[in-house]
């Protein structure tokens, strides 16, 4: 069994909070607007990731973001 993680965050404020550690210099508006930045710009992504056949989804990062286990 294999676990990885993946850029796939379950929400956006998820996300921020994700962030929030590695940007603790940034207002709340700012950081909503990197992350924001981040999803535009093809980094992160906001839902549930693609699954193929023999994988399935867990929720790491208490609860932050998606990995896939195969």
């Amino acid at each position: 069994m294999t676990i990885n993680g993946t850029s796939n965050f379950v929400s956006l404020p998820k996300a921020c909070d994700y962030y929030r550690d590695q940007h603790d210099d940034l207002t709340p508006a700012a950081l909503e607007r990197l992350v924001k930045q981040k999803i535009e710009d093809g980094e992160i992504a906001i839902g549930q990731p693609t699954l193929k056949d023999g994988e399935t989804l867990r929720v790491i990062d208490n609860g932050t973001r998606y990995a896939i286990q195969s």
